[in-house]
């Protein structure tokens, strides 16, 4: 089967050599270098800053500590977003540095811990920095025309009033005021009103909003995302002559708040009969899967409690060399409540790799992985995705200082799933947080050393579910990425930055992310079957999604998610990455913000602005050129790394009985006349309309609020508009 990214084709099938020792694995970080400097931007700026450390034989030092200091110049300013990091797997560690607004040279060290003698400083310029001074006239309604003063305003600065991005009309040419355009659709009353060049944002000055009377005239490809509040004067529309409109109206919760509700009403001017739409389904009884890493997840925020250890962070040497064929004892979740005593696995050292060591439990079905195989999936880990998931996320922890992550294959993992739910559903692989935390030091389950646990194969169905090799060769990669960023979400969040674990929703939504990264890296790597193998899964969660989203919590409240929450997350994060580049996943791992914070903090963009942008995305990004032109759609309203709509239809082609729709997200009509629609909105997510106004339509309006007429302000409603032509 095929699925198609944005200039590229690429196939989806849609589906259910040597071991290697080390006699050192303590390479202590010797040097470090500068990966860019010298640049200029507007005072108040963010960017990255990035080092790479090295050992003394020139390989990478990982997980190496850098401490980051601004050298003050005075009157300079500016601050960075933390004060250590560390390095991923290929040396690399980065900070955020954010510029004062004063003109000229910011200097920034950067300094290894172990050898403090080895530093380098940055040297970034900050220009000249939008800055405004006053409005006028001071009070102003939608569509009026009004005069910002300034200093460097120019026609590359931005500008918006509530929120709203407002059109520069002129500007003046010593850069000391612009005339701009009032949006129309504000809340009335006090609004604020700023500037920014990239990301680098001016201080806000003030006015005062009047609502405008009269209909809202949207070009083809513009769009709005109303709160209810707004309304009144901004979502009546206009009547159409011979040619007729077509608009998308999509009612969302644009809350950050998991799990969050409200019941809406949507109706229209005329008179018109009550429509619910489909109740929400009652939630399926959570799989034997589901279950246990909601469980998972739901004992780490227990654990993220406990103190922190006086000398975390400073390791000891390994004791011992880790070659092939050692064994080691491990402490392994015994059930899916991961309750009682936890069992004691003896296993055996399979294979060996620079940040990888793969161990056998003895007890493990003789029809098994050869010694080749072992070796195979050890470099596709060592050599593949260690490298994937530290450069996005950054450095997992090193509790028992070998350097090294342990991937565990015991059938103990294959029992946790019963031979009923193997068809339905089965558990792959997870990551215990307990392991990696040292206040758990004296606690017998924990194994204090970074662990992956994972089924065995087992194709004579001895424990549970009959797995093959081959279908557990397939398997374990995609969970051990997925499983991966959880491990260094934890320990970048609790361990590092003593913080609490981050939201569930974002956990899985980065983990889901993680296993289209190492995707899009075989992808690269012209390797077409791995390429398949960990993305077609996300592909079939989000389509999942699209068929109903009013039904599915894009920011669920309660366990790790459906899979068609998962595939909301994915959806979301997928949007965001493609709109901000692929730096603003690291800044959403390497800090101690979470949730709706952290995205917001990562972006500089409001959450529930993001979400409304997001939520019309899905439907309009890849609209064909005879619905709406690609040159009439707002970047912000496309995905550019998947043509979702192309892929979707190649699922339904090839199988149409699973993929019965050639796109699954379909708005459901209103008549422009009347409607008259009930439903309730959960967070992040809503309902999709199309209203279609036919030749010589005299125009209509539509009101968001509760069932019970009252003003609907719970769960950030908000009526998102677009017009399709």
């Amino acid at each position: 089967m095929t699925a198609h990214r944005v200039r590229r084709a690429v196939s989806v099938i849609l589906a259910a050599a040597a071991t290697g020792c080390l006699t050192d694995t303590g390479f202590e970080p010797a040097t470090i270098t500068l990966v860019a400097d010298g640049q200029q931007l507007p005072g108040g700026s963010r960017l990255p800053l990035r080092v790479t450390a090295q050992t003394e034989d020139g390989g990478a030092a990982v997980r190496a500590e850098v401490l980051w200091f601004i050298l003050e110049e005075p009157g300079q300013g500016g601050s960075l977003s933390d004060s250590v990091t560390l390095s991923d797997g290929t040396g690399v560690a980065e900070v955020e540095l954010t510029l004062g607004r004063t003109e000229g040279v910011t200097r920034v060290q950067a300094v290894l811990r172990a050898e403090a003698t080895q530093s380098v400083e940055f040297a970034v310029t900050a220009t000249r920095t939008p800055s405004l001074i006053a409005v006028s006239p001071a009070s102003f309604a939608g569509g009026d025309q009004v005069v910002v003063s300034g200093t460097n305003l120019d026609v590359a600065t931005g500008f918006d009033i509530g929120g709203a991005a407002a059109t520069p009309v002129t500007v003046v040419g010593d850069g000391s005021a612009v005339t701009l355009v009032v949006p129309r659709c504000l809340l009335p009353g006090a609004v604020e009103i700023g500037a920014y060049a990239g990301t680098a944002v001016a201080p806000t000055i003030s006015g005062d909003f009047t609502a405008a009377a009269g209909s809202v005239s949207l070009g083809v490809g513009s769009y709005l995302s109303l709160s209810p509040l707004e309304l009144e004067g901004c979502a009546t529309f206009p009547a159409v002559g011979a040619s007729g409109a077509e608009y998308l109206l999509a009612v969302q919760s644009a809350s950050g708040f998991p799990g969050e509700t409200a019941d809406y009403r949507l109706r229209g001017i005329g008179e018109a009969p009550e429509e619910r739409g489909a109740a929400r389904r009652k939630p399926a009884r959570p799989s034997p899967a589901q279950r246990f890493h909601d469980r998972l997840r739901a004992m780490e925020q227990e654990w993220a409690q406990l103190p922190p250890v006086s000398g975390e962070g400073i390791r000891e040497a390994p004791t011992g060399i880790i070659k092939v064929g050692v064994e080691r004892v491990f402490s392994v979740c015994p059930n899916v409540s991961c309750e009682g005593t936890f069992a004691t696995v003896r296993a055996k050292a399979k294979y060996v790799g620079t940040h990888s060591v793969i161990y056998q439990d003895v007890d493990a079905p003789d029809d098994g992985f050869s010694s080749e195989a072992f070796g195979e999936l050890g470099e596709l880990f060592d050599a593949e995705l260690y490298e994937v998931g530290t450069r996005a996320f950054g450095a997992e922890s090193d509790l028992d200082g070998d350097g090294r992550v342990s991937i565990l294959l015991t059938p103990i993992v294959n029992s946790l799933t019963e031979v009923a739910s193997c068809e339905e559903s089965f558990i792959s692989g997870f990551f215990l947080a307990l392991d990696i935390i040292p206040a758990a030091a004296g606690d017998e389950r924990s194994n204090q050393a970074e662990v992956f646990y994972s089924i065995v194969p087992d194709p004579q169905g001895t424990v549970s579910c009959d797995f093959t090799v081959d279908q557990v060769r397939r398997q374990i990669p995609v969970t051990f990425i997925h499983e991966f960023q959880h491990m260094i979400s934890f320990h970048q969040h609790v361990l590092l930055r003593g913080g609490s674990r981050e939201e569930l929703w974002l956990n899985e939504g980065l983990s889901h992310l993680a296993e289209e990264l190492a995707a899009d890296h075989f992808l690269a790597l012209g390797d077409q079957d791995n390429f398949n193998l960990f993305a077609v899964g996300n592909l079939i969660n989000a389509y999942d999604y699209l068929l109903d989203p009013g039904l599915i919590f894009a920011i669920p409240g309660e366990g790790t998610g459906t899979r068609e929450e998962r595939g909301a997350a994915w959806l979301f994060l997928r949007w965001v990455v493609d709109r901000f580049g692929d730096d603003v996943v690291r800044r959403m791992a390497e800090t101690g913000s979470i949730g709706a914070e952290n995205v917001t903090a990562a972006v500089g963009v409001p959450f529930d602005q993001l979400l409304s942008q997001w939520f019309l995305a899905n439907w309009v990004s890849d609209l064909p050129d005879s619905i709406l032109a690609d040159a009439d759609k707002p970047v912000e309203l496309t995905y550019s790394s998947w043509a979702f709509r192309t892929t979707f239809e190649s699922f339904h082609t090839q199988a149409p009985g699973r993929f019965s729709r050639v796109f699954p997200l379909v708005p459901a009509p209103l008549a422009p006349s009347s409607f008259n629609r009930l439903g309730t909105l959960l967070a992040g997510s809503g309902d999709y309309f199309l209203v279609v106004q036919p030749a010589n339509d005299p125009g209509f309006t539509a009101t968001l609020e509760q069932p019970s007429g009252q003003p609907l302000v719970d769960a950030v409603p908000r009526l998102n508009v677009v017009r399709i032509r």
